[in-house]
């Protein structure tokens, strides 16, 4: 009886080391392109070539955070580009040409614009952070989860062994 519960045990075992593997498989290519992810965003953004380019694990955070982060600079913009034009202007007064004028409000809106993508990145590099460290711990309790099945694998396998010797038949010569 004892032999077929070891076997049974050591199936099981040999079972959840499989699944642990695979999981630390997906888990570590989840890693790679996040980290991969990460890079594009530190660098500055992300343009529609990198969009393109990216594995399709990462196209729809990619989208939606082009989609964020053009949406909060051009409110970053909005809200504080009249105070900073009205201060320009009463800096200047009316000593410059319309022209001048126009080009400096646009000059304006486009560093406001930049300043909100900018912020935008600082949030996303946060969060990317938090979900790398996440994963990582996550990498770690599978690594540990995945030791103790390797010995208690090993202890089964043992047992199985010393339950078919014991079982083995045992001729003796007596003369």
């Amino acid at each position: 009886m004892g032999i077929f519960t070891f076997t049974a045990r050591v199936h099981s075992l040999l079972y959840q080391k499989s699944d642990i593997a695979y999981r630390m498989q997906k888990l570590t290519a989840r890693m790679r392109t996040l980290q991969q992810y990460a890079a594009l965003i530190a660098n500055g953004g992300v343009s529609i070539g990198d969009l393109l380019g990216s594995s399709g694990s990462n196209m729809g955070r990619m989208m939606n955070y082009l989609a964020w982060a053009h949406n909060n600079s051009l409110l970053y913009m909005q809200q504080n580009a009249p105070q900073a034009i009205a201060w320009y202007q009463s800096q200047m007064g009316n000593s410059q040409s319309p022209a001048n004028m126009q080009k400096m409000q646009r000059w304006i809106m486009i560093q406001l614009y930049q300043q909100g993508r900018d912020k935008a990145m600082q949030i996303e590099t946060r969060n990317l952070k938090i979900e790398q460290d996440r994963l990582t711990q996550e990498k770690e309790r599978l690594e540990a989860l995945g030791q103790s099945v390797e010995a208690e694998l090993k202890s089964a396998k043992e047992a199985r062994d010393q339950a078919i010797k014991d079982m083995a038949p045992r001729y003796t010569f007596n003369a």
